[in-house]
Formats: C-alpha cells, structure tokens, sequence
C-alpha cells in the first residue's frame, strides 16, 4: 500500500525516533511511504481551552498537506493527535475533498490490526512489557475495551504484540486509569496531573517490566518525566519501537 506519515508536531519535536521507527517498519512490511510537506500541529491544544478561532487557521493548514496526497492511508503513531485531527478537520471544513483525507486517517495499531495485518515477525523480543492503555486510543478510537464497559474484551496493541517470539505482557493495576496528561490538562491543573502520573508510573514499574508500552507519545512523556525523576526501574517505549525491533 502507498502510505502518507502524519507526523505530529510533538512527535517531530520531543519523539523522532518514534516517527523514524514507525517509517522503518512501514517499509519494512513492504509498503511505499511519503511524508507530505507543509504538516503542522493538530491543533488540539488550542482546542482545548476553547481557543477555536486560534486552532483554525493551523488545523486546515494541516489537512491541506493531506488534500490531494495520492495514498491508500494516512498513518499517525499518535492516537490523541489523530482523533484531535479528525475531529478539527470536520469541524473546520465539510467539503468532499477533506472528508476524502478523514476517511483515510488511521492510528498506527489501528492500521497494523484492521488493514494491513502483519504476517510475521522475524526477531524476538524477550522482554516483560507492561501495557499503557491511553484515554484516546481507547475510549475514541476503540483500540482496546475500556474497563468501564461490559462486553467482549478486545485489545488490539495485545493482539499485535502476543505473536512476537520471547514477549510477555503485563498490565498495571488499574490497567486503564488515565495517566494525567490530558494535554492542557496537565498545565492548568499541574499537581492533579503530576499525582495521576506519578500513580500510574508506580503501578507499570510493580510488575516488573522492563518497558511501559503503549500508543500515545504524550501519554508516555508524561509517565517518562516521573519514571525519570522518580528513578524508577522501567522505560517508556511505543508500540512503534517494539514492533519495527520485531521485524
């Protein structure tokens, strides 16, 4: 398939190496990569707090790289910029054009589990991971099921992430608690934030894995700072970085 990369401004900016393994494994599964130029934030943290008038003008600047990109899929290894993506080109611009970009918009576990499966992978990985299940990609992009709801259990980063030869995976204790980042969240209400990260960083390192693993690259800054601070005996890895390992 011909995949253009929708590269977030915070993951071009605090994570490329999540943005370079995402580009190395997609070429890896034997697809055609394009980054389109002209890529800019979301817009999600204008939105947020409100500010819609300010979001705006980066949002369809945005969706304007997209318009136009001969591709199969637009693939984003953030799951809270994609849905805030989503959600901002809708609303700024109903037209057929970039309705066309929004049905083609897919989170990378997203893509890797409902469109183009991968057949199998080459290298163990013989680590103990530790899952971090994400707001976003969960309750917004039905990556996993949320604990809240009863029903089938799904989870889709487990599904990809069981067939790597010498894996374990593990949850936290309250598996799908939010961390605190919560975009502006995390800067207009600072010490709620920093308590819910740091909870969350103490449940990952409990179980003894070598990694907290998950989809969203804010989520994981958050927990990174405190696993830092707190010297804690885990790390932070996206998904992206344990599949393209794998490969």
């Amino acid at each position: 398939m011909k995949i253009a990369l929708f590269i977030p401004c915070l993951v071009n900016q605090m994570v490329p190496e999540v943005a370079i393994a995402t580009l190395e494994l997609l070429e890896k599964l034997g697809h055609e990569v394009v980054l389109p130029k002209g890529q800019t934030c979301c817009g999600q943290p204008m939105t947020n707090s409100g500010c819609f008038d300010e979001a705006k003008k980066t949002t369809l600047k945005l969706l304007n790289a997209f318009k136009g990109v001969e591709c199969d899929a637009i693939v984003c290894p953030a799951a809270s910029c994609l849905v805030a993506a989503k959600e901002n080109f809708h609303e700024f611009d109903n037209s057929i054009e970039a309705q066309k970009v929004i049905d083609k918009l897919y989170e990378l576990t997203e893509f890797l589990h409902d469109v183009a499966p991968i057949e199998s992978f080459t290298r163990a990985f013989p680590h103990k991971i530790s899952l971090q299940l994400s707001c976003h990609g969960i309750r917004m992009l039905d990556l996993a099921s949320p604990s809240e709801e009863m029903g089938p259990k799904y989870n889709k980063m487990e599904a990809i992430l069981e067939r790597i030869k010498g894996i374990e995976i593990v949850y936290p204790e309250r598996k799908d608690e939010c961390c605190g980042f919560g975009g502006t969240f995390a800067l207009d209400e600072g010490s709620v934030s920093g308590k819910m990260g740091k909870d969350k960083a103490y449940y990952h390192a409990a179980t003894g894995a070598a990694y907290a693993v998950g989809f969203d690259p804010s989520c994981l800054l958050h927990l990174d700072g405190t696993i830092r601070k707190q010297k804690l005996p885990i790390e932070t890895r996206h998904i992206a970085q344990i599949i393209n390992a794998a490969l």
